[in-house]
Order: C-alpha cells, then sequence, then structure tokens
C-alpha cells in the first residue's frame, strides 16, 4: 500500500463521528444502571412473600437448619 492510500483511508476512518457527544454516553450508562437498580430493588423480599410459613427460618430456630444440613453457627460452634 503506497503512503497516499494509507493517508486517504485515514482520514477516511477519521470523519466518522459518534451519533451524540461522549459524556452522553456516560449519562446514558448512568441512567440504564439506575434503571436496573430500581428492577432489583422493586423485586427485594420476593422470595420470603413466596415461601410457605412452614418453610420460613425465623433465625431463632435450628430446627429447619439441622433438617438441611446445616452450619456450623446454626449448630452453636464458633
Amino acid at each position: 500500500m503506497t503512503s497516499h492510500a494509507a493517508r486517504v483511508l485515514a482520514e477516511e476512518a477519521a470523519t466518522h463521528e459518534l451519533p451524540m457527544p461522549p459524556w452522553a454516553f456516560g449519562v446514558l450508562a448512568l441512567v440504564a444502571f439506575a434503571l436496573l437498580l430500581g428492577v432489583t430493588w422493586a423485586f427485594r423480599g420476593t422470595a420470603q412473600r413466596h415461601t410457605p410459613v412452614d418453610e420460613k427460618n425465623d433465625h431463632h430456630s435450628t430446627e429447619l437448619a439441622h433438617a438441611h444440613g446445616g452450619t456450623m453457627h446454626d449448630q452453636g460452634h464458633h
């Protein structure tokens, strides 16, 4: 490739402009993450609302924890 052809290709590549200002990409990303955070926040506690009462663990009873294998914390070992 000659230097003239390389220069023409470089100039052609440099003429492509972004569809919006560079700072707008950052704002768009922040807005998207804020929306995703809002969706996540809206569904907090959903698992507890749909868990049958007899399967809820109140963190004071270790019977359920022992029935499912338990942990060292549940068994009183520190």
